[in-house]
């Protein structure tokens, strides 16, 4: 918790922090999930530069990273310095907006966008694998 709540814990009840993807990642066994697989792929409403200092998909990508497993991150919007994020694991990022759209359409659309790009990944996928194939 942050703020004042994560304070009084802390002082009052000696707790410790600890960056929240670390806990969800080990209760929902992620290192364990990831084992094995062939893709991850992980999203967040908006990926920057700013992104390295806590965001999920970081997380996400670190830990596939150590597993050998490749990433791709898909995002409401990408903005300045996103590529940095190469750097810890995400192998590729994809906004989810077709075009300039306003927030109000982008929130209207998103189940149907999120579908979209997922079916552009998939077909990524399988064309990767079938130059993969002729090598």
């Amino acid at each position: 918790a942050a703020g004042g709540l994560g304070f009084a814990a802390r002082a009052v009840l000696k707790a410790g922090f600890r960056p929240g993807i670390e806990l969800v990642a080990e209760l929902a066994g992620l290192a364990e999930a990831v084992h094995g697989a062939d893709l991850v792929i992980t999203g967040e409403g908006r990926l920057d530069g700013q992104s390295l200092h806590g965001k999920t998909p970081v997380g996400v990508a670190r830990i596939a990273r150590a597993a050998g497993v490749p990433v791709i991150a898909l995002a409401g919007s990408l903005g300045e310095g996103y590529q940095r994020l190469y750097a810890e694991g995400i192998g590729a990022a994809f906004s989810l907006a077709p075009g300039p759209l306003s927030l109000e359409q982008a929130m209207q659309q998103a189940a149907d966008q999120l579908s979209a790009r997922a079916a552009d990944l998939a077909r990524l996928w399988q064309i990767a694998g079938m130059a993969a194939r002729r090598v």
